[in-house]
């Protein structure tokens, strides 16, 4: 059995956050962390309704507070532009906000795998397209192995 996951989750609506967080505790293999703990996680979970600066502003801080953990995005829009700049920033799934908490807890233990998973949105597609351009001008994406 492979060891937990460590999770951080971030959201501008607290409440949101800590919905989610109560019932993430009671996955298997998905370590939820106190904020004290925060700087060790393995992912970062952010929960927005959209990706705007704010969202965008909680993974830049979690990149200079904790490294580069991988993030998982729940979103109900995602802009082009925007996703290009979360890519930066490590993000490596984006899920609907309608997603349920099994596909959100198996996203993100997916990121402890080393496997990045893109759902079939055409926003989505763009965060691919960002990965392919990387690769093309010789620079490696961050989650790349």
């Amino acid at each position: 059995m492979t060891s937990p996951v460590t999770v951080a989750v971030k959201s501008g609506d607290l409440r949101l956050a800590c919905d989610i967080s109560t019932a993430l505790r009671a996955r298997p293999r998905v370590c939820l962390l106190r904020p004290e703990q925060e700087a060790r996680a393995e992912a970062l979970l952010v929960l927005a309704t959209e990706l705007d600066e704010e969202a965008l502003a909680l993974m830049r801080g979690a990149c200079r507070e904790y490294g580069r953990p991988r993030i998982v995005l729940v979103a109900q829009y995602v802009g082009r532009a925007q996703l290009l700049r979360a890519v930066r920033h490590g993000l490596v799934n984006v899920l609907p906000r309608r997603t349920g908490l099994d596909h959100i807890a198996l996203a993100l233990l997916r990121t402890h795998e080393g496997q990045m998973r893109l759902s079939d949105s055409a926003l989505v597609d763009g965060l691919d397209l960002r990965h392919r351009a990387q690769a093309v001008d010789g620079v490696t994406p961050y989650w790349a192995p």
